[in-house]
């Protein structure tokens, strides 16, 4: 059975002003290394996820399964 590997990383970030609500991930690692912001990983987490559980979760990010070669129901296609 096909392993997709759902890890979920927890940035820390301090700055003068918040956010701007339309940066992207990139745009924060920028103004951490070359801006205004200081910032760290302060968590990593890694989960195996499995069949049904691998596709529910990949339809939930808007992607399709068949991405990772899988159909809805999370079996090898």
């Amino acid at each position: 059975m096909k392993v997709i590997y759902k890890t979920r990383i927890v940035v820390e970030v301090l700055s003068e002003e918040p956010i701007n609500e339309n940066f992207t991930l990139k745009d924060i690692y920028d103004e951490c290394m070359d801006g205004e912001y200081s910032g760290e990983i302060t968590q990593q987490v890694t989960t195996k996820l499995m069949g049904k559980t691998a596709a529910n979760a990949i339809v939930k990010q808007g992607s399709d399964p068949e991405f990772f070669g899988l159909d809805s129901n999370g079996k090898e296609i």
